[in-house]
């Protein structure tokens, strides 16, 4: 993606480009979720997920990471890592900002770039804020970051708000309430999450389970306090509840979903008297980031809310810690950009596509086969070009099917996945079909939000519909996914409801892949039926 984006002047683009040639920087973040962000040797802007190139979900770069070892890494992980960075970097850095590392993972650095000026800052929620901010289309805005912790120099906060404007992101409210870890907490007592992955991912499980339960009258006092007063304490809980929450695993069936039901109804109610605490008096366009703005459910209400008031709700495609290091970066060069969809990893092992032409059947990329394929069960995965950035594969790191099939929800979860039941998958139509197959549907683009699916296509699009009829839409248009964009309108010339199911293709507790040795090892090992890649249709 490139750096400079729409709508400014031709003598301002090319200062910025003056200035990014006379100060290249790198900002690199330690934290879970680890990060990378820097000008490559194609002058784009990249910005690298840790995780992808050691395998391992949520990922800590920084040394401390190995005291968790849900997320910790190896010695040869970093140093795999920095030396892809150096590789591909476009000049050696004039400077580069560390956020969250520990003194050996500088020294680390210091021997890839032993010229560059070293500078560390802790900037969570200010990063947040010009990770979001810096990529929206708005001059003015107002900036909610919530997340499940984070420190702003020295200062620890869990949700702070800002404003943004042509003279930089200031701060003008912290809020002491940790919503991101109370609410992934929730999930703790609730058998049907499994808890064997890191605990970084049960937020996202809790948030797919509440919609088969439902909110619980008597239980939304007690866990409003357990959000407000309680410091997500799972002890009190239990006690203002009057039955036990705090034993891993002691809930199931209907109360368990009842649980993620309330909790979600909190949330909302909670986070939208935030927004109309600081957004009322002096309304602007919003933006919401942080960890809590992958709550699409959410997102999709604040949204509505926004609109009704005559503005626009902005959701950047890397809300979460992923997106540290690329807010650290447009922190520090101020300058709008195009936001960074595709910019992370590139195919990391492209020259062994050779190696498996043996084994399996190649046959030259095409639409039609493709719809073929999809349209008589089939499961397909993409694996092109450079991976997306962020939680959320939009096309590049994606695996698809069609969604009329009833069982191809549980198909997916079982069979490819190898995740829980409960788990909604997402659909993908055209920008300007939206609204026929969605109510109160917007652009979509990064998959931020969850209109309900309309009643008379619920059936034919069976598995993205989800237990509340929500669905986490991605819409498309031809200029921001080719691939996509033609299946879509060649669904519709064969008579299929044009629009795919789309999830990331990976499988439980790994990070998206971007390499063709594990991809061809999903095709071998699970029920997924092809590959596309940038120039073949691969069967089994």
């Amino acid at each position: 993606m490139k750096i400079l984006g729409k709508g400014i002047n031709p003598r301002i683009k090319n200062k910025y480009k003056f200035f990014l040639k006379s100060m290249n920087i790198l900002t690199i973040y330690g934290g879970h979720d680890s990060s990378c962000t820097f000008i490559n040797k194609d002058e784009t802007l990249s910005v690298l997920e840790y995780e992808r190139i050691c395998k391992k979900r949520y990922a800590a770069f920084s040394k401390d990471g190995e005291k968790r070892i849900d997320i910790g890494t190896t010695d040869q992980q970093r140093l795999e890592f920095v030396t892809y960075v150096a590789k591909n970097i476009s000049k050696e850095p004039d400077v580069i900002w560390c956020n969250a590392l520990e003194s050996e993972d500088i020294e680390l650095l210091k021997t890839f770039w032993p010229n560059s000026e070293y500078k560390c800052e802790v900037i969570h929620h200010l990063s947040h804020a010009a990770c979001g901010y810096y990529q929206s289309e708005f001059n003015e805005a107002l900036i909610i970051s919530a997340d499940g912790g984070g420190t702003d120099e020295g200062v620890s906060t869990t949700t702070k708000i800002f404003t943004g404007d042509s003279g930089g992101i200031k701060s003008v409210h912290c809020i002491g309430i940790d919503f991101g870890a109370a609410y992934g907490k929730i999930g703790y007592p609730i058998s049907e999450i499994s808890k064997k992955s890191c605990n970084l991912a049960i937020a996202g499980k809790v948030m797919g389970l509440c919609a088969y339960g439902k909110v619980v009258e008597d239980w939304i006092d007690p866990i409003q306090n357990y959000y407000l007063i309680d410091q997500h304490s799972l002890p009190k809980l239990s006690e203002r509840l009057g039955f036990d929450v705090n034993t891993h695993d002691c809930l199931s069936g209907q109360k368990g979903y009842d649980l993620a039901a309330t909790s979600q109804y909190v949330f909302e109610k909670l986070m939208l008297s935030i927004v109309k605490e600081h957004f009322d008096p002096n309304p602007k366009n919003l933006i919401f980031t942080g960890g809590c703005a992958l709550n699409v459910l959410f997102n999709q209400k604040l949204k509505d809310y926004v609109q009704s008031k005559g503005y626009k709700l902005y959701v950047p495609p890397n809300p979460n810690d992923c997106g540290l290091s690329l807010g650290q970066y447009l922190y520090h060069t101020a300058q709008k950009i195009k936001p960074v969809v595709y910019g992370n990893f590139d195919i990391l092992d492209k020259e062994k596509i050779e190696n498996y032409k043996q084994n399996y059947n190649f046959l030259p990329i095409s639409i039609e086969k493709i719809v073929d394929l999809i349209s008589n069960g089939k499961i397909g995965a993409i694996i092109q070009g450079k991976s997306e950035v962020g939680p959320r594969s939009l096309g590049n790191r994606s695996i698809i099917c069609d969604p009329s099939f009833s069982d191809m929800k549980d198909v997916l979860n079982a069979k490819v996945k190898f995740r829980e039941w409960f788990r909604p998958f997402a659909p993908v139509c055209k920008l300007e079909d939206k609204d026929i197959y969605f109510e109160d549907a917007c652009e979509s683009e990064y998959m931020s939000f969850a209109p309900i699916v309309r009643e008379e296509y619920r059936e034919k699009l069976i598995s993205i519909t989800h237990a509340d009829n929500t669905s986490r839409l991605q819409t498309v248009t031809i200029k921001q996914h080719k691939l996509f964009y033609e299946i879509l309108t060649a669904m519709k010339k064969v008579g299929k409801v044009p629009v795919i199911l789309n999830t990331s293709f990976n499988i439980k507790g790994k990070p998206i892949l971007t390499t063709y040795e594990d991809a061809f090892h999903v095709l071998k090992e699970t029920e997924l039926d092809f590959l596309i890649t940038e120039n073949f249709i691969v069967e089994k």
